[in-house]
């Protein structure tokens, strides 16, 4: 289980940080940039598979599911496939606990 709160502040920072850049060019206002700088952007900010990974994670559990060009965006980056999905399991155990719905119609 990945507990984002309590990982180095550094990497917390690292992931505030894509956060950012993987959303402007998976859905934002550079998703019609070339696919190489997008993926080159990314990888500006970590090449750190389970850092990548654990943001794919937090992509896969968007509720609306609107962020799958963000998912596939960090896995071209190189991220960690198996800790997104471990991630976003647990995103959305602790989104539905909360009352967070996924049914998308």
């Amino acid at each position: 289980m990945v507990q984002v709160n309590k990982l180095p502040a550094r990497e917390r920072l690292v992931l505030a940080e894509l956060s950012g850049v993987a959303g402007r060019y998976g859905i934002g206002t550079d998703r019609d940039a070339p696919r190489g700088e997008a993926i080159a952007a990314v990888r500006a900010v970590t090449t750190d598979p389970r850092l990548l990974g654990i943001e794919a994670g937090t992509a896969m559990a968007d509720p609306r599911g609107l962020s799958g060009p963000t998912v596939e965006l960090l896995k071209a980056a190189g991220a960690d496939m198996a800790v997104a999905a471990e991630h976003a399991a647990e995103v959305r155990e602790r989104h539905e606990r909360i009352g967070i719905r996924y049914d998308l119609e």
